[in-house]
C-alpha cells in the first residue's frame, strides 16, 4: 500500500512540476539546463611566458576536439627545460574555456608553467617543497597561468567556483594553478 502512495505522490509531484514548467518555459529551461553555456566551437588564447609563443583558435568545435588545434596546444605547453612534449588531457582546456566565459574575458591566459617531464618534476621536487611529487603537470592535467588584466585573487576565485578540479592560489609566485581530478581541491 505505501508503494502505491508513493508512487502516486511521485506522479503528484511530476504532473504538478511539468504544468509549472510548461507554464514558464524560461523556468523549464534553467532547471533542465546545466548551468553551462553551450557553445558550437570553444577557442582559447595562451601565450606561454618563457617562449613567447601564442596559440590563438577554435580546439573544439561541433562536439569534437580538433586534433591539429590540440597538437599546437601541446607544444605550446612543453616542458620548458628539455623541450618534452606531452598529450594534454583536453578536458583541461575546456576547463579554460569556460573559467575565460565565467570572467568575460577573452584576454589570453599567460601560462607559467604546463607540461612538466618525469625528470623536470623530480629535480624542482627536490628544490622547492611546493612541488608535488606525483605532479598532474607530468600527467598533462595541470596548467600554471595567469591574466593580464584579472587580479590573481579573483581568477583563483572563479576557477574554484567551476569545481572542475584542483585550484592552487600562488600570489607570491604571481600564478594560479589549475588541474583536472576527480573531485575539487583547493590550497593556497
Amino acid at each position: 500500500m505505501s508503494e502505491i502512495t508513493l508512487s502516486r505522490r511521485k506522479f503528484i509531484f511530476l504532473a504538478s512540476s511539468f504544468v509549472a514548467m510548461s507554464a514558464t518555459p524560461g523556468l523549464a529551461t534553467s532547471v533542465l539546463s546545466k548551468k553551462r553555456p553551450q557553445f558550437s566551437s570553444r577557442a582559447l588564447r595562451l601565450y606561454n611566458i618563457h617562449s613567447e609563443e601564442e596559440f590563438a583558435g577554435i580546439y573544439w568545435r561541433e562536439g569534437h576536439y580538433d586534433e591539429k588545434a590540440l597538437v599546437r596546444l601541446a607544444h605550446l605547453l612543453r616542458d620548458r627545460r628539455d623541450n618534452a612534449q606531452h598529450k594534454i588531457d583536453a578536458r583541461l582546456f575546456d576547463v579554460l574555456h569556460r573559467l575565460q566565459a565565467t570572467l568575460g574575458t577573452q584576454d589570453p591566459y599567460h601560462v607559467v608553467c604546463g607540461y612538466r617531464s618525469k625528470a623536470t618534476n623530480a629535480q624542482l621536487h627536490k628544490k622547492s617543497k611546493g612541488v608535488a611529487k606525483n605532479s598532474l603537470h607530468v600527467q598533462g592535467k595541470a596548467i600554471d597561468l595567469r591574466l593580464e588584466h584579472i587580479a590573481l585573487k579573483d581568477l583563483s576565485n572563479a576557477a574554484r567556483s567551476l569545481k572542475a578540479g584542483g585550484v592552487g592560489y600562488y600570489p607570491k609566485s604571481n600564478f594560479v594553478h589549475v588541474d583536472i581530478r576527480p573531485k575539487p581541491a583547493f590550497w593556497s
